[in-house]
């Protein structure tokens, strides 16, 4: 609904008008109009005005100054120039003419008789009238939303009002899901080719990009653009509206239909946000009693195990995916930190796509997984666990996350707790090695099941030869180079090499070693006593 340039020329008062330049923009928008008094352009211009002289202000610039006043007018991104021919200006010179076809200004010539102010009160008048259309749009989809916010609306429901204000249909995709809500399925799925931010204009609150797609579905599959709005402040969650410009971009005046939907849409996506939120704090609550094993009734236990929507099988597995630096659960995340949680809810929908049957529980660095793997391998499992994982950090742009994935052997919901212990043992020995960005299983840990009790390290010396603890209580140092010798296969060079440490050095060391200790390096049961011990005595350590 915004006033033209070319607009003008069907007001009476302009009847008489010329246009003089060849290639201008006669689609330049009109937002006012001023009567040129002087070349100070830059103290009183905007954006959009249109400007009308009798040349007066102007005859007596040089050349240099009325380049330089042409310059600025299409700096300021003024909307036209009218001259009117007058006992100063018999007709426009063609150097005027030359400067504002440079300047991409459409110039228009009104004879001598035309009186201003007939042109004044007709350009204001039509903006004034398109204003006031636009506040009554506005008053009308505000009360609207209003009415509807007071029903708890359907998202489907707040998208159908404006596409029937902009005659678009409209989506709404959640980016990290891939979910869409449409009022026109039919253009969901589409071919993206590119993208361009578009400059804030009157009207423009957000960040918009317009994308040109194209899609099998639409005959002979032709292109068109996509109008793309992210919905800001939305805490974990990402969305975008998306207006499918058809057959037309869409016009500045539908602005304000988007951008007040824009502004309800986060309100109701918050408040679904909210309840979420009070949805998940309590399956929390239920599935950390079931998994610390507080639910003792039998009945009691299988009425959660229904409240949470899981049927018993013999094949569910905890899984404890420990992020060491992150904080998922912070009021006031940073950036890093928002992004890291993206990366923690797009991992649940990435793994809900292998195992349907699944519940989670999220702690400040963790997230724990009630998932029925049905009859997959734990090869097969560690394989999609890591696809789930390449995928999510793609999905949030994640490039760096520190992660650690343990998991337990399989049984029924009925036995949850001790499920939990193995993944939780997994993972406090794999952390004491240091092992990062892995996924381990229960079966992984192999002897270390005996010693994963925490709670009694100081039993463990009675399983470490008395060799071994005499040295370490002796020599500390010389212990390390005895491990890293035995797991480098006892070859002298690697040894070194991981040690920084000249070959010579090790062999001194290694045989220093075997006069404190007697160690037979030649035999096999022995060295196995020995390597058990050392990861003891590094377990005790931690």
């Amino acid at each position: 609904m915004n006033l033209t340039v070319k607009e003008l020329l069907d007001f009476d008062s302009l009847k008489e008008a010329t246009i003089l330049t060849k290639h201008a923009k006669l689609t330049n928008s009109v937002t006012g109009i001023m009567i040129v008094e002087g070349p100070d352009i830059e103290s009183w211009g905007r954006e959009g005005e249109l400007l009308l002289s009798s040349y007066y202000a102007l005859k007596d610039l040089s050349s240099v100054e009325l380049s330089d006043f042409f310059t600025k007018v299409h700096q300021l991104k003024i909307s036209g120039l009218i001259i009117k021919i007058d006992r100063l200006v018999v007709s426009i010179p063609a150097y005027i003419i030359e400067l504002c076809e440079k300047n991409e200004l459409p110039l228009i010539q009104i004879p001598k008789q035309t009186q201003y102010e007939p042109i004044l009160l007709d350009v204001m008048g039509k903006i004034i009238n398109n204003n006031i259309h636009l506040l009554e749009k506005y008053y009308s989809l505000q009360n609207h939303f209003t009415k509807m916010a007071l029903n708890e609306p359907e998202i489907v429901d707040i998208l159908r009002v404006l596409e029937k204000l902009i005659k678009k249909p409209i989506s709404l995709k959640n980016t990290i899901k891939e979910e869409w809500i449409s009022t026109n399925p039919f253009y969901d799925n589409v071919l993206f080719i590119q993208s361009i931010s578009l400059n804030k204009q009157k009207y423009m609150n957000y960040d918009y990009t317009r994308r040109k797609v194209t899609s099998q579905l639409v005959e002979n599959n032709q292109t068109y653009t996509q109008l793309v709005v992210p919905i800001p402040n939305l805490k974990i969650n990402s969305y975008e509206l998306i207006v499918h410009e058809l057959d037309s971009s869409t016009p500045n005046e539908d602005f304000l239909a988007i951008e007040n939907t824009i502004s309800f849409l986060q309100m109701e996506l918050l408040k679904k946000y909210a309840v979420s939120q009070t949805t998940l704090h309590y399956r929390n609550s239920i599935i950390s009693d079931m998994l610390n094993n507080r639910i003792e009734d039998t009945d009691e236990l299988n009425e959660k195990i229904t409240s949470l929507k899981l049927t018993n099988s013999s094949n569910f597995r905890i899984f404890i995916c420990h992020l060491p630096t992150s904080s998922l659960t912070a009021e006031l995340p940073d950036e890093q930190h928002k992004k890291e949680r993206q990366f923690a809810f797009t991992l649940i929908e990435e793994t809900k796509k292998h195992w349907l049957q699944h519940v989670y529980l999220i702690r400040n660095h963790k997230i724990v997984f009630i998932m029925d793997t049905k009859q997959d391998s734990e090869e097969i499992i560690k394989k999609r666990l890591f696809a789930s994982i390449e995928a999510s950090k793609k999905i949030v742009s994640l490039d760096q996350l520190d992660i650690t994935i343990s998991f337990s052997y399989k049984s029924d919901l009925l036995h949850l707790p001790s499920l939990y212990k193995q993944a939780k043992n997994t993972q406090k020995i794999t952390a004491l090695f240091g092992e990062e960005n892995m996924i381990y299983s229960y079966h992984d840990i192999g002897i270390y099941q005996l010693f994963a009790d925490m709670d009694h390290l100081n039993q463990f010396e009675k399983f470490i030869p008395e060799s071994l603890l005499t040295l370490n209580a002796s020599h500390p140092d010389l212990v390390e180079t005895l491990k890293v010798f035995l797991d480098k296969n006892q070859n002298y060079k690697d040894t070194a090499d991981t040690l920084f440490l000249h070959p010579k050095t090790v062999r001194y060391r290694l045989d220093k070693i075997k006069k404190l200790t007697a160690i037979q390096f030649n035999q096999a049961e022995e060295l196995l006593q020995i390597n058990v011990g050392l990861r003891l005595l590094k377990m005790m350590n931690k």
